[in-house]
Parts: C-alpha cells; structure tokens; sequence
C-alpha cells in the first residue's frame, strides 16, 4: 500500500472529506495532520515509515491520508486543540508549545539531563506508561519521543555564557525561557520555522535549536557560533482523537499499540540522533560556524543555574520531584545497560 500524501484548500474541507476518502471495501482510513513539510525529518524519517509500517502489520485493513505542511492547520501551537477537535484523526503534537497542557513533561527541557534523543524518547515514553505525565486525557496516546538535546546558536561571536547577558536568545519551552533568564539572556517564545528570519533581520541574537531544526529550517545560515552545552529536547506526542480510536475495531487498536509505545520512542529517537550526526558533520564541513565548547567553569557555572530552576520547577509541578526522581533512575538504569554492553 502507497502513502497517500494529499494536499487539501483548508481544515474545513478535508473534515467534509471525511475519514473514509478513497477507502478501499473493508478498508479503515485515518486523516493524519501534520504541521510539517515533507521533507523534514519527522515526516521523512519517522512519520513516513511508521505509516508504511503499520500499513503492512494491518494487511490492508487500514490506511492513512497524510496532510502534510499544514494543510489541516498550520500552528504547532494548535496542532493539540485541532486533534481534539476531530479536524484530524491523528496527529502529532509538540508539548513544548503547550506547556500549561503537559507540565510533567516538561523536566526534558532540563539542561544536561538526556546526551540523546534515544535516552529522552525511552524517559519521555516511560514517565508517561507510569502514570506521571498528565495532559493527555482528551486523546489517545500511541507513543512520545524528542529531538536530540539543543545548542545554542548565535549570529554574534560569543566565547562563553558570560557573552550572552543583555541579549535576546529565541527557547522553545518554559523552562529553557526560564534557564536562558538566569543566564542574564531575553528569553523570546517562537517556532522554530521562524528563527532564521529573525536570526537575519537581527530581530533575536541567537536561538536554542536542536542540530536538526537549525539545518531543517535554514537558521544554520544567519549563525557564526555555537554553544555546544547540551540543553533540554522538544518533545513530540503521537496523538488519536478518542472518538476516531473508539471507532476502530480492536485488531486495528491492536496493531497501532504495537507500533507504538516504547517502540515509536526508539525508533523516533534512532532516527532523530543518526540524522544529528549526519548534519553535525556537515555542518564542520561546510566551516561557516564557530564551535564553542564549554569549559569547566562554564559547566560548573550552567549546573548551578539549573538546580534552582529544577528546585522551582518541582514545586510548582504536580508529582514533579517523583517524576524527576524517575527520570533520573530511567536514565541511570539506561546507562548502566550501556556501560554492561
């Protein structure tokens, strides 16, 4: 079975289209919306490959039509409430861009905590399989994973993080605005696709942007530094609309429970770190930017800002010192399995 990729006028008219657009006798076909383009990693990489996968395991009983680039709503802030909304069947969502919505998962913004989308996919995954990751009663959940951890990218020459008082340093997330603050920085809230633009227009000074985003998203271009300090993920859910999961018979709700869960969380976070070493290279390739690593003192200087941070993050978050515990146990439980093999 082909994926369908279609390309629809509005939100309204691919609803009056239904979910039963070109179905084949017998066959079950879900709207999936994507903000994204095609060609970006989380459709190419991740989305793509799930669709033909699942495609496959259902044996033709189900298939999807794929919206990509916005055609069933163009805001990654509204791709939550859209989903819920039945303007698609399924979607992905970016926590980050609805913080009020998944406090809980909001202890991936941390900085140093995860060195890989892999070990941030698996705790994104299992925090929630706990229990600890409120948000998501409104839909159905069938898998979580993350970029890789971001850097800092500047289109000013900076030496260390003393370089970045006064200036204006776009974050994804609450508590990477809240970081960039007690670094003495101007946390400025956008979506990614907006950064080079405001890179160039000198609108911002830099960004906190994963490897992959900033060569998605062209931003790699209005830089000349980067801060290779390892800060938080963006997060993605794999999200149904309940009513279009309540609909579907059980042989189908078994099919993408199996391709979900903590197999999405690998195979999303696989895919997110091989591709960041292929654009790491290119990018020392090309020679354009300046790397900076952080020294001891910069270290030592970036953990004591983070531990007030993480201090009043747990206070203000139900269940947020267990859900940080957990994440620390997931990850130490991670590593001791990689130092064995």
């Amino acid at each position: 079975m082909t994926l369908s990729r279609r390309v629809v006028l509005s939100a309204g008219a691919s609803a009056l289209a239904g979910s039963s657009v070109l179905a084949a006798p017998g066959q079950t076909r879900l709207r999936f919306g994507a903000y994204l383009a095609p060609a970006s990693n989380t459709i190419k990489s991740i989305v793509g490959p799930w669709i033909k996968e699942v495609e496959a395991a259902a044996a033709g009983q189900l298939g999807f039509d794929l919206y990509t680039g916005g055609s069933l709503g163009r805001s990654p802030y509204a791709a939550f409430d859209l989903l819920r909304a039945g303007v698609s069947d399924i979607a992905f969502a970016q926590p980050n861009y609805t913080p009020g919505q998944f406090k809980q998962l909001q202890v991936l913004e941390v900085p140093f905590l995860t060195r890989s989308s892999v070990e941030a996919s698996v705790v994104a995954w299992t925090l929630y399989e706990r229990g600890l990751v409120k948000g998501f009663d409104d839909v159905h959940v069938l898998g979580l994973w993350t970029a890789e951890p971001g850097y800092l990218f500047m289109r000013l020459p900076v030496r260390n993080f003393d370089d970045l008082k006064n200036l204006k340093i776009r974050t994804g997330g609450r508590l990477e605005g809240e970081f960039i603050e007690r670094l003495g920085a101007t946390p400025e809230a956008m979506f990614t696709a907006e950064v080079y633009e405001a890179l160039r227009r000198h609108t911002i000074d830099g960004a906190v942007q994963g490897i992959v985003s900033a060569h998605t998203f062209q931003s790699y271009r209005a830089v000349s530094h980067v801060l290779k300090a390892p800060f938080g993920v963006m997060s993605f859910a794999l999200l149904m609309n309940k009513r279009a999961w309540e609909r579907l018979p059980p042989e189908l709700q078994e099919i993408l429970t199996g391709k979900g869960g903590l197999h999405l969380a690998l195979s999303g976070g696989t895919a997110y770190d091989k591709y960041a070493r292929e654009i790491d290279a290119k990018f020392h390739a090309i020679g354009t930017m300046t790397y900076v690593e952080p020294s001891p003192e910069d270290i030592e200087q970036l953990e004591v800002a983070v531990k007030p941070l993480v201090d009043a993050w747990i206070e203000r978050t139900e269940n947020g010192a267990e859900t940080y515990a957990a994440a620390k146990d997931i990850l130490a439980q991670l590593r001791s399995r990689e130092r064995a093999s």
